[in-house]
C-alpha cells in the first residue's frame, strides 16, 4: 500500500515580524547618509527629493545711517534648486528634472548626452571627499559600532522592548 501524501508533513510558517525595527531602521539611514555625502554631496532627504536649503545674500540699501550705502543681508532659500555646476546631485536630475533654470539655461547634468555627465559629476565628488577609502572606513566602524553598541545596551533595550509590549506596540516595533 503507497503511503499518503502530505499526511505527515507540517505547515510552515512565516517567522518574519511585521514590525518596524527602529535600531536597523537608524543603521540603514546613516548607511545611506554616507553613501549620499560621498557621491552626492547631499543628505539623503536632499537625494531623494531634489528639496536643498542654501543660504543666499543679497545687498540691500540702507536708509537708516546717514550717507546711505548697502549691507548685506543672508537668507535662507528652501526648494528644489539644481546646481549647474554638478558639486550637490540629486535623483530628480538623473531623471532630467532640472533641465531649465530660472533663467531658461538648460542646467542638466544629465542634458544632452545622457546619464554620462551625471555619473562623471558623481566620480568627481567621491574624488574631492577623499576618493573611496572614507566611505568604506565609515561604513566598517558604523557597522562595527552598531554591532557593539547593541550588545553594550542589550539590558537597556530589554527594558525598551517591555515597554513596547506593556503599550501593546510590540507587533508594530521593534528595538
Amino acid at each position: 500500500m503507497a503511503a499518503k501524501r502530505g499526511k505527515g508533513k507540517s505547515t510552515s510558517r512565516n517567522r518574519r515580524s511585521p514590525a518596524l525595527n527602529v535600531v536597523n531602521l537608524a543603521q540603514t539611514y546613516l548607511q545611506t547618509a554616507i553613501v549620499t555625502q560621498a557621491a552626492f554631496r547631499t543628505t539623503p532627504y536632499e537625494f531623494f527629493t531634489g528639496q536643498q536649503t542654501q543660504t543666499r545674500f543679497k545687498y540691500v540699501q540702507n536708509t537708516f545711517q546717514q550717507g546711505g550705502g548697502t549691507h548685506r543681508v543672508d537668507y535662507d532659500v528652501t526648494g528644489y534648486m539644481p546646481m549647474g555646476n554638478g558639486t550637490q546631485l540629486t535623483l530628480p536630475e538623473l531623471f532630467g528634472r532640472d533641465a531649465i533654470d530660472e533663467h531658461g539655461r538648460d542646467v542638466s547634468v544629465s542634458a544632452g548626452g545622457g546619464p554620462g555627465p551625471f555619473w562623471e559629476s558623481m566620480k568627481a565628488n567621491i574624488e574631492l571627499n577623499g576618493g573611496w577609502v572614507k566611505p568604506v572606513m565609515q561604513t566598517v566602524v558604523l557597522n562595527v559600532g552598531f554591532t557593539v553598541g547593541k550588545r553594550v545596551f542589550k539590558n537597556q533595550l530589554g527594558i525598551v522592548r517591555k515597554g513596547l509590549k506593556m503599550a501593546k506596540l510590540d507587533r508594530m516595533v521593534k528595538v
